[in-house]
């Protein structure tokens, strides 16, 4: 989820006043900032501890299946004797297995804390295993009026039972059948079953438990409903609602649900079983009684299809909603992430096991301490090797950006979009349709007749100031291409393509910030033209404007092959492979060597316009292609990337840097064209900055006027601005987005023409002070001239001038950020060090980062190098260096890591290819407060090159 990290300091800075703008990235000089502040320190606490372990010496073969509560302190339960619990209870359950899979005789086991979490009791059968059952699913709910714990869980044949504790979980009632209220059956379900997790009580006392249902295969027919309570659980009291209705084109399982702030009760459900699959969601209005038709979820993005946690947290002053899952296409990378809009986007997110990961459950103690018991370790894709249960404040998710005594800082306003005051360009009013899981119950929907059709929008801001605009638009089949603006500026990420093949449901999308006065204002919807799918709809919910508090995460998105909306074989017969070493997911394509006839496409859901990285996985193998070519298609055009598959594999590998129109629009494709098999895996976009043209919200005019021209092909977006020769008294600006601390590489686009300035004077204003790159515009045009590397710092102003003190005609286009992270160079005496050996400082071979790059012939290992990275935070970070290639360059040259898990990761880089940009060795574990370091030694077959090493989170 986050790609950015914020990193409290700042990394290496360029400096070249000089013409060498077009090598301004290999012209970098890496020296510290000394004026950024230093390393934060990790902020928050964590805890976590083992519940059940199925190596343990005991009858069980595993656990798996967890529900979570917490009876809060204060309460004086039924059966408490008038006396008043003293601290949180919590109740963890799960199934114990004799055997190894879902069916069999099962324990229901649980464990009970009295001290909020921090001791537990043994673990013990609250339903013990019976001849001929297949007890599963013990799901809990509390009545926080009562004190009262009702306890779900399944039997065989579709059995539904409930047990009750009216002494905070110290002893359990008789169960109550509940399996009558599942006679009306019409879709063939054979299993009735809480689901994982745990239930929740609405605001007015219900109680409300989801019940997932299947039918056998091959038509499982998967099925959602509720059980509910307005008589505090007591027996006789459960009622069943209206189900979700069911469709086999939204199968949705194990679910949760929450209440959100405008008393609509939101359901988030598993899409079905297997593959890389958004969440499902519905939307009831009535409490639970009755629910919307189902739809896709993206607020949470895709990953594997497994079950996942969701959390009210709190309500009131701030509203936020806690959503646990395994962060990939496979069960790993155990991930918590915070809204505060209710669900509509979650903003911050934090790794809690980067490790194997399964099925999830969240809980909040009476102090705020957040709790999430997860299966995780072990060598099974399906069953957890143990339980744990994590605590961890508010600061430690939000690494310092939120907590219950300051808050996050934010101010958030939502404003209706299908209102009677939108207007389209006809000056008609705007078609609005119903629909439930809107979030005012409806919906503009706009068939625009042609390019440039629009709706406009009024809206009133109380306050003057600086706002991130962002837009929950509904995706469909038939929806177009849209470019958003606000009183007439287009917004620095507001085009979208929200075409959505499979399914059809709403996602936020942020589009930049924006300055607003005090008043009245305006947002249009342009069809900008055609969507993927060739629809021309404009469909929109609300609009959010947010301010204050910190950055909101970088996006990412990741295709794999087993994700049906994300991947397709376009042409040719592609076997599928499952379960093999270091594939990404759960499975990979290959295709024989051939003349490019056989083709597969990747499109990742891209949740923001901007420039990301592109990176292909595949596994490992000597066996594959030294050629495999992959073509991305993006914003900007069309690029073909080689890759050498017979190394680099098991990680991410680095195609490039481009930008992207948010939605679907951008592909990467692989073809057979090559000297060997192809490996089809997985794609990952991660977001890296973004585009600032001279038409949007970013760019000014600071003073004199500029004219505005079209006459020079190779322009970026729909103009660029020109001025004549002048003194240096005009001049325009462009902010730029520093979404965290680091180092970012500032570029220029321009139309070259022979009248052009020879020294155009770009100045950057960087945390640093200012750097002036002149450019001769005369030459590169149409084209991201790059002016070098400099240190940023979210929250501070970043800005790039341009003014007419120049020798021609000067242009004021686009400028372009991309955020390099924390980068140790070898020039920076403080990050690298000479352990052992001579190196040589060369600049021979061209495309190295800063002023230059270390050498050293074939040896033994005598000679090492050490890049040294302060870790500003606890968490999972890429590592990835840089070289000059060369055909004299080694074929192995051995990078150790030195990480926080286990013993240092040697990662063997072939420095004959791929030079002059970043290369990755992987993703590893590090730990705040520790230095993070990579080393390089002359154990390899040729030259060596020490150049640089970035680390970024």
């Amino acid at each position: 989820m986050s790609l950015f990290v914020s990193m409290g300091l700042a990394a290496p800075v360029a400096a070249a006043e000089s013409g060498a703008a077009g090598r301004a990235v290999r012209g970098v000089s890496a020296v510290a900032d000394a004026d950024a502040a230093g390393a934060v320190a990790e902020t928050g606490s964590f805890a976590e501890s083992e519940l059940w372990d199925s190596t343990d010496a005991d009858a069980y073969a595993g656990f798996h299946v967890q529900g979570l509560t917490v009876v809060p302190a204060g309460l004086v339960p039924p059966a408490g004797n008038g006396r008043a619990l003293p601290d949180d209870v919590v109740l963890t359950f799960t199934e114990g297995r004799f055997v190894v899979g879902d069916g069999g005789e099962k324990d229901l086991l649980v464990r009970r804390s009295a001290d909020g979490g921090r001791t537990w009791s043994a673990g013990v059968p609250v339903v013990p295993r019976q001849t001929g059952q297949s007890w599963g699913n013990p799901t809990p709910v509390v009545d926080e009026r009562t004190g009262r714990v009702c306890l779900f869980y399944k039997g065989s044949n579709g059995t539904v039972f409930v047990r009750r504790s009216d002494d905070a979980g110290a002893s359990w009632s008789a169960p109550e059948d509940l399996t009558p209220l599942f006679a009306s059956n019409p879709h063939g379900w054979t299993l009735n079953s809480p689901v994982p997790g745990h239930g929740i009580q609405l605001r007015n006392g219900r109680l409300l438990m989801p019940v997932q249902h299947r039918a056998p295969d091959p038509d499982r027919n998967y099925g959602v409903d509720m059980l509910y309570s307005d008589a505090h659980g007591d027996p006789g009291s459960w009622r069943r609602s209206a189900g979700i209705p069911m469709s086999v084109a939204y199968p949705v399982n194990e679910s949760r649900v929450f209440e959100r702030g405008d008393g609509a009760v939101v359901l988030s459900g598993r899409w079905g079983s297997g593959g890389t699959r958004y969440r499902i969601t519905a939307t009831s209005t009535d409490g639970g009684t009755s629910w919307s038709a189902p739809a896709v979820d993206g607020s949470t993005g895709q990953f594997v299809s497994v079950d996942a946690g969701v959390l009210q947290y709190s309500r009131g002053p701030v509203d936020r909603v806690l959503f646990s899952g395994p962060d990939a296409s496979a069960r790993e990378n155990m991930t918590v992430s915070v809204s505060y809009d209710g669900g509509a986007s979650y903003r911050y997110s934090r790794v809690v096991n980067p490790g194997t990961s399964y099925y999830s459950d969240l809980a909040r103690l009476s102090d705020g301490t957040i709790l999430l018991v997860y299966g995780r370790d072990g060598d099974d894709a399906g069953f957890p090797e143990r339980v744990s249960i994590a605590r961890f404040d508010l600061e430690w998710l939000t690494q310092g950006r939120d907590s219950l005594a300051t808050g996050p800082g934010l101010s958030l306003q939502t404003y209706e979009l299908a209102t009677a005051d939108a207007r389209t360009g006809t000056g008609a009013a705007a078609p609005v349709v119903s629909d439930a899981n809107a979030r005012g119950g409806r919906t503009m929907r706009y068939p625009a007749p042609a390019v440039g059709g629009h709706v406009d929008v009024p809206f009133d801001v109380a306050a003057a100031g600086t706002y991130e605009v962002a837009v929950r638009l509904h995706r469909g089949s038939d929806r177009g291409l849209i470019r958003v603006s606000v009183d007439g500026t287009a917004l620095d990420q507001g085009l979208v393509d929200p075409t959505m093949t499979v399914g059809e449901g709403y996602q936020l999308y942020r589009l930049g910030t924006v300055p607003l006065a005090a008043g009245r204002h305006s947002i249009r919807f342009t069809l900008a033209g055609q969507g993927r799918g060739g629809g021309s709809v404009i469909s929109a919910d609300q609009l959010f404007l947010t301010s204050g508090g910190s950055p909101s995460d970088a996006p990412k998105a990741v295709a794999d092959n087993d994700f049906a909306a994300g991947f397709e074989v376009v042409s040719g017969s592609w076997t599928r492979v499952e379960k093999a070493a270091g594939e990404y997911g759960q499975s990979h394509r290959t295709h024989a060597a051939g003349t490019g006839t056989a083709t597969a496409r990747f499109r990742p859901d891209v949740p923001m316009s901007g420039v990301y990285e592109v990176s292909a996985w595949y596994p490992p193998g000597t066996g594959l292609a030294s050629n495999a070519s992959y073509v991305i298609r993006h914003a900007e055009g069309q690029e073909t990337v080689e890759v050498d598959q017979r190394s680099g594999g098991g990680r991410w590998v680095r195609l490039g840097d481009f930008a992207f129109t948010a939605g679907g629009g951008g592909t990467i494709e692989l073809s057979d064209a090559a000297d060997g098999p192809v490996a089809a895996d997985a794609v990952r976009l991660a977001y890296r900055g973004a585009v600032a043209d001279n038409d949007s919200a970013a760019y000014e005019t600071v003073s004199e006027e500029w004219n505005n021209a079209s006459g020079t092909a190779g322009y970026y977006g729909s103009n660029y601005r020109t001025r004549p020769t002048g003194t240096g008294s005009a001049v325009v600006r462009w902010r730029l987005d520093v979404p965290a601390d680091g180092t970012y590489d500032v570029a220029v686009w321009y139309t070259a023409h022979s009248n052009r300035a020879s020294d155009a004077p770009y100045v950057v204003n960087h945390a640093r002070g200012s750097t002036t790159v002149r450019v001769d515009q005369r030459e590169r045009g149409g084209q991201w001239v790059s002016l070098g590397s400099y240190p940023f710092i979210a929250g501070r102003p970043a800005t790039v001038e341009l003014s007419d003190a120049a020798d021609g005609y000067v242009v004021a286009d686009a400028v372009r950020t991309t955020y390099h992270g924390l980068v140790a160079d070898n020039d920076d005496a403080s990050r690298y060090e000479v352990l052992s050996g001579t190196w040589n400082n060369a600049t021979g071979s061209a495309g190295y980062y800063g002023s230059n790059y270390r050498t050293h012939p074939a040896g033994t290992g005598s000679a090492v190098v050490r890049w040294r990275l302060d870790v500003p935070v606890s968490g999972r970070y890429d590592v990835a260096v840089w070289y000059t290639a060369h055909t004299n360059r080694a074929s192995n040259a051995a990078y150790v890591i030195d990480h926080a898990a286990g013993d240092p990761t040697t990662v063997r880089v072939d420095q004959r290819q791929r030079g002059g940009q970043w290369v990755s060795l992987g993703t590893f574990s590090f730990t705040a407060g520790r230095q993070a370091t990579v080393e390089l030694s002359d154990a390899a077959d040729g030259y060596v090159v020490a150049d640089a090493v970035r680390l970024i989170g």
